[in-house]
């Protein structure tokens, strides 16, 4: 029988690895190197793209309709989006680096044979933040709509690689996405108060989507807190099991043992993929051909997996992430807009899935104090604004800011003690915060609660142990996005 195997693949097999006196080794060595060094950079690159294949087993999960994911995060059956009706819960395990400003709405579509109707709202007050993130299988930010762009209220096409035709009647705009599988985020401000929620609430519900199939004239009302109190589990877990430990549901989204089968079913599904991801996909269809030619090659690609995944890992924590972007933090500065930068967009999935494009939110990290020592629970830190130099942002547009807590896994402090998990415009909005005589702000981040009554009314709360910062500034002015206008050092107070 002739091998099927693909020449890209068959030609890593040197023709001659068995000359006598060991001759032939060399060549088989180099071959395998090659193989190795490949097969790390696909990991690299396939990485985003398995998560979100793997996200798509909502669809299943929540066919009987939109609703709460074991009563924690939104989720839908394909081609609708599900929703949550307030903050995502801070006890949560299972989403990393979820946000305390926004309440969101999630989609997973598959535009293989039908296009996606995406209701933007028309009814907005003015200088509300709302937006709907698209992305396509592999993160990339394809799309970005929302009060920060201006986007009209009424209805978009999301159409998929192969999709022919023309803008419908009374349509906006028709939005092309490179793969099959897009997701689409919405998401919509909210402050501490009653009516603030109310209004992000009012907000979300005119933000959805549905095939193209079922589209009728006029826009729609869509349903964030019959969503919310949908509560799904999926058996044999209980809300009782979710209660009595939270971490049952802490597990990586991507996993090395699987991933390159994992591979092949999401490139199957996604064909065609944006041209700057396409000659990476040929490398990785060769490599998923050689996989299946014979078990040493399978041992030698699976066994790299494994130690990707531990240096991907390691190298995407918040104290070794992006570049300097000034007082200690660090921000990965083409944010959404990945482009070929494959390692970037893998450490970003690992980390917080799904950003925004930059020029909708730059997200500032740090993992380090401004001596350089991780932070550490046990030490109390400070972070001081001076007059008229909080984040620059374009309020006029939406635009936020947050300084967020996280635990060294990158999960929200379940059991705040005041409550708080993150300290920026939400608080400011409320009142909430106590500025000095000079006009500065001092924010406080420590385990224990201070004694001081002002370091009290601003405190983030933090875990015992090692944690992390993240900064979140939506709809960033120029000063943020041309590096000129930087956040202050965060200073080991005590």
């Amino acid at each position: 029988m002739p091998d099927t195997t693909p020449y890209v693949a068959r030609q890593f097999n040197a023709a001659h690895p068995d000359l006598a006196n060991s001759a032939g080794v060399p060549a088989k060595l180099a071959n395998e190197a090659y193989v190795e060094a490949l097969a790390k950079l696909v990991f690299y690159w396939g990485y985003p793209a398995v998560d979100t294949f793997g996200r798509t087993s909502s669809w299943e999960v929540m066919k009987a309709g939109p609703g709460a994911t074991f009563g924690l995060f939104p989720g839908a059956p394909k081609n609708a989006m599900g929703y949550l009706d307030d903050y995502m819960s801070p006890a949560q395990r299972k989403v990393v680096t979820p946000n305390s400003d926004t309440i969101y709405g999630v989609s997973f579509a598959d535009l293989t044979t039908e296009a996606l109707v995406v209701q933007t709202p028309t009814e907005v007050p003015e200088g509300h933040y709302w937006t709907i993130q698209i992305v396509d299988l592999f993160t990339t930010v394809t799309h970005q709509v929302g009060s920060a762009s201006g986007t009209p209220g009424g209805k978009l096409l999301v159409v998929g690689p192969d999709w022919q035709g023309e803008k419908p009647e009374g349509f906006i705009d028709v939005l092309r996405s490179p793969t099959n599988v897009t997701g689409l985020f919405g998401r919509s401000y909210t402050a501490h108060s009653p009516e603030s929620k109310a209004q992000a609430r009012k907000v979300l519900n005119q933000i959805g989507v549905y095939p193209l199939g079922q589209d009728q004239p006029g826009l729609r009302t869509f349903d964030c807190e019959a969503s919310a109190r949908n509560k799904v589990f999926t058996p044999p877990i209980t809300p009782q099991m979710i209660a009595a430990d939270p971490d049952m549901l802490r597990a990586r989204p991507v996993h090395a043992a699987t991933f390159w089968d994992d591979l092949k079913a999401a490139l199957d599904f996604n064909p065609q993929v944006s041209s700057d991801d396409a000659p990476m996909a040929d490398q990785a269809r060769t490599l998923l051909a050689l996989r299946a030619s014979g078990p040493a090659w399978k041992a030698l690609i699976d066994r790299v997996a494994l130690v990707a995944e531990a240096e991907l890992f390691e190298s995407a924590k918040y104290h070794q992430v992006g570049v300097g972007a000034g007082g200690g933090w660090q921000r990965q500065e083409n944010g959404g807009a990945w482009g070929t930068d494959w390692f970037g967009r893998a450490q970003a999935a690992v980390i917080y899935i799904y950003v925004n494009d930059f020029h909708e939110a730059i997200y500032f990290v740090r993992g380090t104090d401004a001596k350089g020592a991780l932070l550490e629970g046990r030490y109390a830190y400070t972070l001081t604004f001076p007059k008229d130099g909080l984040p620059p942002v374009d309020r006029t547009r939406g635009g936020f800011w947050s300084l967020s807590m996280y635990d060294e896994d990158y999960y929200m402090l379940a059991d705040s003690p005041n409550g708080r998990t993150n300290l920026g415009t939400v608080n400011l909005d409320a009142n909430e915060l106590v500025f000095a005589g000079d006009g500065s702000l001092t924010l406080t981040m420590s385990h224990r609660e201070p004694a001081d009554p002002t370091a009290k009314a601003n405190w983030l709360p933090a875990p015992a142990g090692q944690f992390a910062l993240l900064v979140r500034t939506y709809v960033p002015t120029q000063g943020l996005l041309d590096g000129t206008q930087q956040l202050p050092e965060v200073v080991r107070a005590g």
